[in-house]
């Protein structure tokens, strides 16, 4: 058997086990046409069963489904003797005995059973049914556990929304008992005030001042001689004479006394 089933019948029976409630040791419901076919393939059927799910699990039958076998007769002579090796199940039609299908569709209402069967009516009924996993031979030869009906997954997703919804309502019931009891007080009630923000003047470090103020504020180069505190003196201006006035000046000089 190849790798690739035994993960899909992994995938296939985790949804049945999150969504349905199955759970170990699985119940797996035999039919006659199912038991019929794995003889004539000389299949094993408890030992096909372990490998392809392998997990713990237990092949059953009803009285409904052997009385039925042993009606036909004939070529069934064997398949019945086949069906009374594993458990039978109690079925509540001991004493009337009906249809093998009609049995396995009343029994499938109340508990999680994997339905093994060949027979095409109950295969169909069982697809439109939610939460019933369906296992055949397919050509007679390979076992196969189909995958989840429409209906099972319609059915697993309405369940889980009512999960979430039912746990918020479980949350605000919560909430409102311990408001009541003064376990839980109001956030609203001692949320700080916030103070309106005051509009803030421009950072004087970070503005340039305009041209004019520059003009203004611009030292002259008299007061830029006098910074730091210091005096200084003055410097005479020599003026410059002419020749002719020099030796005038130098002709009329005074005598001296």
């Amino acid at each position: 058997m190849k790798v690739t089933k035994h993960k899909k019948a992994r995938k296939y029976m985790s949804f049945y086990i999150n969504n349905f409630g199955f759970r170990e040791p699985l119940l797996v419901l035999i039919d006659g046409t199912f038991c019929h076919a794995a003889y004539k393939a000389r299949i094993q059927i408890e030992d096909q069963l372990k490998k392809y799910f392998q997990c713990e699990l237990k092949p059953i039958v009803t009285a409904c489904i052997i009385t039925e076998t042993e009606n036909i007769g004939g070529p069934l002579v064997a398949v019945c003797q086949l069906l009374k090796k594993f458990l039978v199940h109690k079925c509540g039609h001991e004493k009337h005995p009906i249809p093998g299908s009609s049995c396995i569709r009343a029994m499938t209402k109340t508990c999680n059973y994997i339905v093994a069967s060949q027979d095409r009516d109950l295969q169909q009924w069982i697809q439109s049914r939610p939460g019933i996993p369906l296992f055949y031979l397919h050509n007679d030869l390979v076992p196969t556990l189909v995958q989840p009906s429409d209906s099972s997954v319609r059915a697993a997703s309405n369940k889980s929304r009512a999960k979430v919804d039912l746990r918020q309502v479980d949350e605000k019931t919560l909430t409102d008992l311990k408001r009541k009891e003064g376990i839980l007080v109001d956030d609203s009630q001692h949320k700080p005030i916030k103070k309106k923000k005051k509009h803030k003047n421009p950072n004087p470090l970070s503005c340039k001042k305009s041209k004019k103020e520059k003009k203004i504020t611009a030292v002259s180069p008299k007061d830029s001689s006098t910074q730091g505190g210091g005096v200084e003196k003055r410097k005479r201006k020599r003026v410059k004479l002419s020749k002719h006035v020099v030796e005038h000046l130098k002709q009329n000089k005074p005598m001296a006394v």
